[in-house]
C-alpha cells in the first residue's frame, strides 16, 4: 500500500461511496448502511480500489434496482436487508456472499490479472433465494 491507493481509497469515501449510497437508497426506498473493510482494498495495489468504484458499486446498485422493481420485492429487501459489508481478498476460496442478520456480505476477489466480483446477476439470484 502506498500513497497513491491512500488517496483513491480517500476521494472514494468522500465522492464515490456517499453517491452509491444514497442512489441505491434511493432505488431501495428506505436507508441501508454500506460498510466497507478498507483495508482489505489499500493492501495491495490501485486496481482493487478502482474495481470497487467501476464494478461492485455498480453491480450492486443495478441488484438493488432489480430486486426492488415492485413492492413486493422493496419490502422483502427491507425486511432482510439493512447493511451491505463489502471486503476483499486475494483468495479464490474466500470468494463468497452470504446474508446473515440482515447483513449482505459480498466478499470480492479484487486483485490480480483475473479478478472476481459479483455481478448483478449473481447479486439478484442469491438474494431472491433468500429474501
Amino acid at each position: 500500500m502506498g500513497l497513491t491507493e491512500k488517496r483513491l481509497a480517500a476521494t472514494i469515501q468522500t465522492d464515490a461511496l456517499p453517491k452509491f449510497i444514497s442512489e441505491i437508497q434511493e432505488v431501495a426506498d428506505y436507508p441501508i448502511a454500506v460498510t466497507i473493510d478498507w483495508e482489505t482494498f489499500i493492501a495491495y495495489d490501485s486496481y482493487p480500489l478502482s474495481r470497487l468504484e467501476n464494478y461492485v458499486f455498480n453491480d450492486v446498485k443495478e441488484a438493488i434496482g432489480k430486486i426492488c422493481s415492485d413492492a413486493i420485492g422493496k419490502e422483502a429487501l427491507q425486511e432482510n436487508v439493512t447493511t451491505i459489508h463489502i471486503r476483499n481478498t486475494d483468495q479464490q476460496d474466500n470468494f463468497s456472499m452470504e446474508l446473515k442478520d440482515k447483513t449482505l456480505f459480498l466478499t470480492e476477489r479484487l486483485y490480480g490479472d483475473t479478478f472476481s466480483n459479483h455481478m448483478t446477476n449473481m447479486i439478484v439470484d442469491y438474494l431472491e433465494s433468500v429474501l
